[in-house]
């Protein structure tokens, strides 16, 4: 009896020991663990979310999802879910498993090559316990898996791998959380980490923040500012990082918001500012935010912009920088402290990946007239010094100084600033605007006076008015404007990716990082946008918005001009009795006038100096018209050039942008006439006689002070040209073969600097300068004797160029940096009218229109047949492009019809 109770007394204590050991184990599995505190401290981002079907359907609802599910990642990581789905044999699916629950998925570099992601998923029921055990049995018997343990430091390791995608990833459970990452180094890191006596979350700072629990947040974003250039460093080469590390120690870490608004996502939040040493953030000391004021001065083409907005904007110079500037000097510093409240750094688009992009700096400045009379004392004082450091040149009401001192920015503002070996500066009203060309400073102010501003600009405005109204710190990026800056500065190794998601970044083409100093934090907004775009439902489909008869037959292509009221954009034809017609933008017929002649040129529009309003000119074939948008001759027109002159070009010049014309016509024998708005001839021109047909329409560019006028002759000379027809050093210069086009010009600070790209009849492509010097010369691929070729430059602004080879039947093109960018071939074998439109970043078309045919092929950047069809045309297209609402529009003549098409191109 005594043994039996001894037994049952110690079978009693086995009892209570076993469940002392299970209750125990049960209770340390169900211990609450914050996940924040599993995060690795490399982290660069951290993202916790929930509610991932409701996120779904709002990204669906926005289009969001069709874009994102286009990208590379996102289609492997359905493909995964996929399989673990059928490996699951369940009724629950994995996604219902990790719908409504907080997950954490932090983002890191490793081995500063790539990026690894991990997750953080809770197991928070028996249900779903029940659920992953079956899961991870179904996978070890699945035959498209493979999976594998091992022990690391007393937790069990699982690495599963899919030989059907050859993806793999491992995971660990800890605490009834699922801890997995495609990277086996960071789930031992996490491991190692939950061996600490003491675990601190990476968020440290914001535990009481939690987005999540307000109405339409879908996910918490902490950024760790201080890991995230490592980030960055993955996809940009590495004489960009330094900047971009300088600009990421604004702040050390922040929490943000993650909202999907239609076609917008943004996040919003604090960060809190970096206080260590040499940072972004003790430089600027920034005490309160201020507004950007530069809308009217920043030109559409601009693809980034950095904006400070500061009480003293030369906090920025944070060290010396080798200016060739004197370290002590009065009038220096005086300028130095009449810039207050705002400085930006503008970089602008270019044309290709081979191009450096332009760069404007905007200083404000409190007293515009004070700092004009600083920088000319200062001129006056480096000249008297004998150092000839800058000179004044006018372009229209503008005065251009020229300063020869290097990183003149740089001096007030910083390293930021640097990348300008000379500078030239003018003042707009109340900015010191600053550039290391000439030739772009004038571009801009051709910018402002065409309004092509972002002031003026609708989608420009509803972005902004989307943003942060005032702030310290702001970047704003075009990704459109800036695809070539990004295919410029991104790594070799990141180039298919950029092209991967190249449909996503253009659509969502607008961006904006801003911080505004707060009560000891910076707010900071991070918007990212795609433009309204409900203007046209239909992807390249052509909608017929206009269709205008004539009695007569039309002779002519639609020549594009501008409004003489409002300055819109419209078109002029002419019909077989002769007669000009105007159609509107309104989408109604202006005015008419008789010429009883055929036009032999395009038309001009230019602006009268008389009463400030817009004209057109044009020339037959003896005569040159100037009319109002009544279709009256101004007066003193028509000049009557000469009853035997049959004129082939006209070219209209205005010097110094003060509206004094000049007009230039050539004759088949190569005789040049210049007159100006009265009828008088210019001396010099009378003729200018040069001794074969002009290749092209004469060129005028502005170099420093000097103009010079390019011709281009058939015979392959070249002529280089003062205002009074005066022939410059080095030329004529002789290219040794015909010509068919025109020159691009790359205009710079000198003679010597400027460059001209001509290109023969045969292909040889041929680069030189204005002191008559070849600087290069490459040939292009000719398959045949009767390969043709022409340069072309986009129609309306002319900053960049392809070459076109005709080859019976077949048309070719060439970028400017000689590669083919397509290849057509046609019904035909006479020559095609070829067009090449370049609306800014990648928006470009190209317009092939067969006479023979009567027919027009519109090609979209890829060179995609747009529509897949072709389009009845007797002549060359006008196509315009509305910023506004994404939409082209393009106006084509067919026999007796005028027809305007708008259309859409993703």
């Amino acid at each position: 009896m005594l043994k039996r109770l001894l037994l049952y007394f110690l079978g009693f204590l086995l009892l209570v020991a076993g469940t002392y050991y299970g209750c125990s184990r049960w209770q340390q599995a169900r211990e609450q663990v914050n996940l924040w505190t599993l995060v690795p401290d490399n982290a660069a981002l951290v993202v916790e979310t929930k509610d991932h079907s409701a996120l779904k359907a709002h990204l669906q609802k926005t289009g969001l999802w069709e874009s994102l599910t286009l990208l590379p990642a996102a289609q492997r990581f359905e493909e995964n879910l996929a399989w673990l789905d059928s490996a699951a044999n369940s009724s629950q699916r994995l996604s219902r498993f990790l719908d409504e629950k907080e997950i954490l998925t932090s983002v890191h570099v490793e081995n500063s090559t790539e990026v690894q992601l991990v997750y953080y998923v809770p197991v928070v029921s028996v249900g779903e316990h029940r659920f992953l055990r079956t899961l991870t049995d179904n996978i070890s018997k699945n035959k498209a898996f493979t999976q594998t343990t091992r022990e690391y430091q007393d937790e069990i390791l699982t690495e599963v791998t899919n030989t059907q995608l050859n993806t793999r990833f491992t995971y660990f459970s800890y605490h009834n959380n699922i801890i997995l990452s495609a990277s086996p180094k960071l789930i031992e890191e996490i491991v190692r980490r939950t061996k600490r006596t003491t675990l601190t979350s990476i968020a440290a700072g914001f535990e009481q923040t939690d987005y999540l629990s307000q109405p339409d947040v879908y996910a918490n974003v902490f950024v760790n500012y201080r890991n995230l250039p490592d980030l960055l460093g993955l996809f940009l080469k590495k004489d960009l990082m330094p900047q971009v590390r300088y600009l990421a120690s604004l702040c050390h870490s922040g929490m943000l918001e993650l909202k999907l608004e239609n076609d917008k996502l943004f996040l919003n939040g604090f960060s809190n500012p970096e206080k260590l040493k040499g940072t972004l953030h003790t430089a600027m000391q920034p005490q309160k935010p201020a507004s950007i004021g530069l809308e009217a001065y920043l030109p559409n083409r601009a693809a980034i912009l950095l904006h400070f907005g500061l009480e003293q904007v030369t906090r920025l110079r944070t060290g010396a920088i080798a200016t060739g500037l004197p370290a002590q000097n009065s009038i220096l510093d005086s300028l130095a402290q009449s810039m207050q409240q705002e400085v930006a750094l503008a970089y602008l688009e270019t044309g290709n990946s081979t191009i450096k992009p332009e760069k404007v700096v905007y200083a404000r400045v409190d007293n515009p007239a004070r700092a004009n009379d600083f920088l000319q004392t200062l001129l006056a004082q480096t000249d008297a010094a004998g150092k000839k450091t800058g000179t004044n040149l006018k372009y229209g009401s503008y005065t251009i100084r020229h300063i020869k001192a290097a990183e003149f920015p740089a001096y007030f503002f910083g390293e930021m600033f640097t990348g300008f070996p000379e500078s030239y500066a003018v003042l707009l009203d109340n900015y010191l605007v600053m550039a290391a060309d000439v030739a772009t400073l004038r571009s801009l102010l051709d910018d402002i006076a065409g309004e092509k501003v972002w002031a003026k600009s609708v989608g420009q405005q509803e972005f902004l008015d989307q943003t942060l109204q005032e702030a310290n710190f702001s970047l704003y990026l075009n990704s459109e404007n800036a695809w070539y800056i990004l295919n410029r500065y991104i790594t070799d190794e990141s180039q298919d990716d950029l092209l991967q998601h190249a449909a996503l970044i253009r659509r969502f083409n607008q961006v904006s990082l801003q911080f505004a100093k707060a009560e000891g934090q910076y707010y900071t907004s991070f918007v990212i946008r795609r433009p309204n775009t409900a203007a046209l439902a239909s992807q390249e489909t052509f909608v017929e918005e206009l269709r205008v008869p004539f009695i007569h037959k039309l002779t002519s292509q639609p020549y594009p001009v501008l409004n003489a009221v409002d300055g819109t954009q419209e078109v002029v034809v002419q019909d077989s009795a002769g007669v000009l017609h105007n159609i509107t933008n309104a989408n109604k017929l202006g005015w008419t006038d008789s010429l009883n002649a055929m036009l032999q040129t395009g038309i001009e529009s230019i602006e009268h100096p008389q009463d400030k309003k817009l004209r057109y000119i044009f020339a037959t074939s003896g005569r040159i018209h100037a009319i109002n948008n009544q279709s009256l001759s101004l007066e003193n027109f028509p000049f009557n050039v000469s009853d035997s002159l049959r004129i082939q070009h006209l070219a209209v010049f205005d010097y110094e942008k003060n509206k004094d014309y000049r007009l230039l016509v050539d004759d088949e024998a190569g005789n040049l006439y210049m007159y100006d708005l009265r009828g008088a001839g210019v001396e010099g021109w009378q003729p200018r006689r040069l001794e074969h047909r002009l290749a092209a329409t004469p060129q005028h560019v502005r170099v420093g002070n000097r103009d010079v006028i390019l011709v281009l002759l058939e015979n392959g000379y070249i002529y280089a040209l003062n205002k009074q027809g005066v022939t410059y050093p080095g030329f004529p210069l002789s290219l040794k073969s015909p010509l068919t086009s025109g020159a691009f010009i790359k205009p710079a600070a000198d003679l010597r600097r400027t460059e001209i790209t001509a290109v023969t009849k045969y292909g040889n492509v041929i680069t030189f300068n204005l002191q008559g010097r070849v600087l290069r010369r490459d040939q292009l691929p000719r398959p045949t004797k009767s390969a043709m070729f022409s340069l072309l430059p986009e129609s309306s602004v002319g900053r960049s160029f392809i070459i076109v080879r005709q080859d019976q039947g077949r048309v070719a093109a060439f970028g400017q940096d000689m590669k083919q960018l397509f290849e057509k071939r046609y019904v035909t074998s006479a020559p095609k009218i070829v067009q090449y439109y370049h609306f800014g970043g990648t928006r470009k078309l190209y317009a092939i229109t067969e006479t023979g045919p009567q027919k027009t092929y519109l090609y979209n950047t890829q060179a995609t047949l747009i529509g897949n069809q072709s389009l009845r045309a007797t002549h060359a297209p006008a196509i315009f492009y509305n910023e506004d609402t994404n939409n082209y529009t393009i106006y084509k003549s067919y026999r007796r019809e005028l027809k305007k098409l708008n259309f859409k191109v993703e």
